[in-house]
């Protein structure tokens, strides 16, 4: 019972790693398909030059930081889960990822070290949002990175962003 609870909690490429055979021929889902648009990008968006994706349920913190990045300069994605986060972010490799640590399906801890564990997201910054102290653990997890503590402002998220693309 241990041995399947322990395997509902790993990303889902590791799902295929048991059988060669069947990763070979297994049909990941698009990112796409995990993805959350809050509308069109706007046309500055199009144009950007860094990626961001915002890992963030609540629509109003979401549409913040949305909002603050397109205004710095990167594209944004949104997702609303840690597995869509980790999917979406092996897909899209973004430059800075922006993420909740109240997530709906794992810790927000626990998707920080799924995206560390991937070599080529190893270096992306993530800005950890937070609403209590006693995270630090997962805050330290995010390196390199920072962590921003909720309820945010804009002007924090800009300084943040602006520190870590120094």
């Amino acid at each position: 019972m241990a041995e399947s609870r322990l395997r509902s909690r790993r990303p889902p490429a590791c799902d295929y790693a048991q059988d060669s055979a069947a990763a070979a021929t297994a049909v990941q889902p698009s990112p796409a398909a995990f993805l959350k648009r809050s509308g069109p990008a706007p046309a500055s968006a199009k144009r950007a030059d860094r990626r961001a994706l915002v890992v963030e349920a609540d629509p109003v913190t979401l549409r913040l930081c949305r909002d603050v990045l397109e205004s710095s300069g990167f594209a944004v994605d949104a997702a609303d889960s840690g597995i869509a986060a980790l999917i979406a972010a092996r897909e899209l490799r973004p430059d800075l990822i922006i993420m909740d640590l109240q997530l709906r399906d794992v810790r927000g801890g626990e998707a920080i070290g799924w995206l560390r564990s991937n070599s080529t997201l190893r270096s992306t910054p993530i800005i950890v949002l937070t609403t209590d102290a006693g995270d630090d653990a997962d805050v330290t997890a995010a390196q390199p990175g920072a962590s921003l503590r909720k309820p945010l402002s804009p002007a924090t998220i800009r300084r943040m962003i602006d520190e870590i693309f120094k």
